[in-house]
């Protein structure tokens, strides 16, 4: 890798954690010290960020930073707002919806129980640095996990799992895809509708016991995110099962 290749990972890296929209890079000759290269490789490192549409150069005001994804690690332990706090950003959380309902067909065999099983639906909209990103319907297995639409009153809902129940999860499989917003998910997210979101359904288990606990499926803005995925050793969970056809609530126009 050239050396201007490896200042421009070591710069993204650092706008990423350090860096908000509109701030201002320091000037070139103070990167070029901190990075002991000449201003012309300096130069070429930003001209990578600037053509990956991470900095905008004005004459005369220096290199602004404009609004980027924010990477996403899509981890077996991984929580969203520990994931986007760690970038240097600040996550919320709220409550949008919640019910009781019984599994279909479907929703069960994506959760591994029996059709017509309670389950607590709850949902979500996640918000970075004040600006909603992520809508996600959590289905809760209601019989492992009680009283948790009382319990949970904002935030890390894995987190008040684990305090007020007892229960680690872990994602154990992820399907990502791609999908146009209905006319609430535009409005809740602030998303044009002629724009896709991405789509992410995740098997959540307990740690202790390997049963699914959580099904989730999170739509976020396609602007708001990087998801990241690291390869690991592969687990003897079942198969994979597309549940597109649930009929979600949250999808109701």
């Amino acid at each position: 890798m050239a050396v201007y290749q490896e200042v421009a990972r070591a710069l993204e890296q650092e706008i990423r954690q350090n860096f908000r929209s509109g701030d201002y890079l320091p000037s070139e000759a103070v990167l070029a010290q901190r990075f002991s290269i000449n201003r012309h490789t300096l130069r070429r490192a930003v001209d990578e960020l600037i053509d990956a549409g991470m900095l905008l150069r004005q004459h005369g005001r220096g290199t602004q930073i404009i609004e980027h994804a924010v990477e996403y690690d899509i981890a077996a332990r991984a929580r969203f707002t520990e994931s986007v706090e760690a970038s240097g950003h600040h996550a919320e959380a709220s409550i949008v919806d919640r019910k009781l309902m019984t599994a279909d067909e479907a929703l069960a065999q994506a959760m591994w129980i029996a059709p017509g099983s309670p389950v607590q639906l709850i949902e979500t909209l996640r918000s970075v640095d004040g600006r909603p990103v992520t809508l996600i319907s959590h289905y809760l297995n209601a019989t492992e996990l009680p009283d948790i639409a009382r319990l949970y009153q904002g935030g890390s809902l894995h987190g008040c799992i684990g305090t007020h129940l007892g229960r680690r999860l872990s994602r154990r499989q992820g399907l990502i895809s791609a999908v146009m917003p209905t006319r609430r998910e535009s409005i809740l997210l602030q998303f044009p509708r002629n724009m896709p979101l991405l789509k992410v359904r995740s098997n959540n288990v307990c740690v202790s016991t390997g049963a699914v606990l959580e099904y989730s499926v999170a739509r976020s803005r396609c602007d708001a995110f990087e998801y990241r995925v690291q390869p690991t050793a592969e687990h003897s969970a079942p198969a994979a099962v597309d549940t597109s056809s649930i009929r979600e609530s949250c999808h109701e126009q």
